[in-house]
């Protein structure tokens, strides 16, 4: 049997309390525990996949009301990445991001997923000068998710223009098309 697919306290801690406090509300924590995950109390060392899950699309539901769905995502995925530099192990691996540059950041990202759960894993593929394939083999509730945390770490690994596009998605697994 697989092991339990969990997300770890880091990347729960990184979205609640500090990528998203300033925006909880009474009732986004309510309904967050009711999910699985008590904000008010020390949080777990993990998480079930499908409660992680879960608390996400009451965030979207709960922040995002009226946002396209796909837009709500991505901007999750970028305020998570950015929330990572308010703690001190996050702030040294984007330290690190800066001085790998996007190229080497990008062939990292098994490494990073890593740091999150244990269940992600990537593979990169450079395609042409500045261009990738990256394919993820779980991307979880939204691909739009992973494309915001990645191009969040690009920006941060000092490409200037990125682009993260869903080249094909089957529900699970996605590959991005990824240039800068």
């Amino acid at each position: 049997m697989p092991p339990e697919r969990l997300v770890y306290d880091a990347t729960v801690e990184s979205m609640f309390s500090r990528a998203l406090k300033p925006r909880l509300t009474t009732r986004l924590k309510a309904r967050v525990k009711e999910a699985g995950i008590d904000l008010d109390a020390k949080l777990k060392p993990s998480y079930p996949r499908d409660v992680w899950q879960r608390a996400m699309r009451i965030v979207v539901e709960e922040l995002y009301l009226g946002v396209p769905e796909e837009r709500a995502w991505f901007e999750l995925g970028e305020r998570l990445v950015a929330s990572l530099g308010e703690t001190v192990l996050g702030s040294a691996t984007l330290g690190i991001v800066k001085l790998l540059g996007p190229k080497r950041a990008l062939e990292r990202m098994s490494q990073t997923f890593r740091h999150a759960n244990n269940y992600n894993h990537s593979k990169l593929e450079e395609v042409g000068p500045g261009r990738f394939q990256l394919w993820v083999n779980e991307v979880g509730v939204s691909p739009h998710f992973i494309a915001g945390t990645v191009f969040a770490t690009l920006k941060i690994a000092g490409a200037a223009d990125p682009r993260v596009e869903i080249a094909a998605f089957d529900g699970h697994e996605c590959t991005y098309a990824i240039s800068f």
